[in-house]
């Protein structure tokens, strides 16, 4: 079996050439897209305007929306961070992004280690902003250009129009840390302190897309009875405290959720019977009843909003 590959691919008068065996032209190509081009970037920015004087990024207009492709190559850090079972949700509050530069590369980042886009467009990086439920820069080719040229976040790659995060810009998410300055400015952000069984629990295996949205919920109760219905329905578990609200709530959706909130909607008996927490004898642990599941059937309904 013939086993070789030819790579090429010319940006300005940066250009890479390969060809042998696969393992050997992949290793070369990873070797030059994390090393090589970055520099070469930098050094083109420092003497002529070439990258902004030819047209290398396409316009966000028609750009199409490619499909998740499985990566070709590994990507090895020792910074690499374990994302097993981490929502998109819980991965943006963990590294408390700020701008939009910092979302975009965070949300590629992100998309490539957990969803498979070892490649995307300008389109999916606009997708990759909804997905995040965060609204998208206007001029998305702007920033694609700024990823590109001075960060070096990101590089074109030989189909037009197509884009793949480099070595530093994943070194830059694995190593981001938010500011000082920017924390003790910045919105105070609820966490849970207590640990909660739900802790580890993957969100995509709750199916939400068989529910109605949670977050399009206004009331806080309609959306703390459709969770806890939709964990009991899939077999992830049945009995709640208050931290396993506030982490499925917080951790796992993005939403907010105070202890006064979740201890609010508790008082409803109606809906609740207490149990012992087996973890302590202090807390208390609640199940839902007929009545809240009836609730949250007439939520999926439609029949209340």
């Amino acid at each position: 079996m013939n086993n070789t590959l030819k790579v090429r691919f010319k940006l300005g008068v940066i250009e890479f050439e390969a060809e042998g065996l696969a393992d050997d032209v992949e290793r070369e190509r990873e070797a030059f897209k994390n090393t090589l081009f970055p520099l070469a970037i930098e050094a083109m920015s420092r003497t002529q305007d070439i990258i902004n004087n030819q047209k290398i990024i396409e316009d966000c207009e028609g750009s199409a929306l490619l499909p998740a492709q499985k990566n070709s190559y590994p990507v090895n850090s020792p910074n690499n961070l374990n994302l097993a079972g981490i929502s998109l949700n819980e991965f943006i509050t963990q590294k408390g992004f700020r701008s939009k530069m910092e979302y975009a590369i965070g949300l590629i980042y992100y998309f490539e280690r957990v969803k498979g886009y070892s490649v995307f467009s300008c389109e999916n990086l606009k997708e990759f902003f909804t997905q995040a439920k965060e609204k998208p820069p206007i001029n998305l080719s702007d920033y694609i250009k700024k990823l590109i040229n001075p960060k070096a976040f990101i590089m074109p790659v030989t189909d037009k129009g197509m884009y793949q995060i480099t070595r530093t810009g994943i070194d830059f998410v694995e190593k981001f840390v938010v500011p000082e300055s920017q924390s003790k400015k910045s919105t105070k952000v609820i966490r849970v302190k207590e640990k909660s069984i739900f802790s580890s629990l993957d969100i995509d295996t709750l199916n939400l897309k068989n529910y109605p949205e949670i977050k399009s919920q206004k009331l806080f109760r309609n959306q703390m009875i459709l969770i806890l219905f939709i964990v009991s329905n899939e077999g992830k578990g049945d009995e709640f405290s208050t931290a396993d609200v506030q982490c499925l709530l917080i951790d796992k959706l993005g939403l907010k959720a105070t202890k006064d909130q979740v201890n609010g909607v508790f008082k409803n008996r109606s809906w609740f019977t207490i149990i012992p927490d087996a973890t302590s004898k202090k807390r208390k642990k609640r199940k839902l009843l007929t009545s809240a599941k009836d609730y949250a059937k007439s939520i999926i309904d439609g029949d209340i909003r």
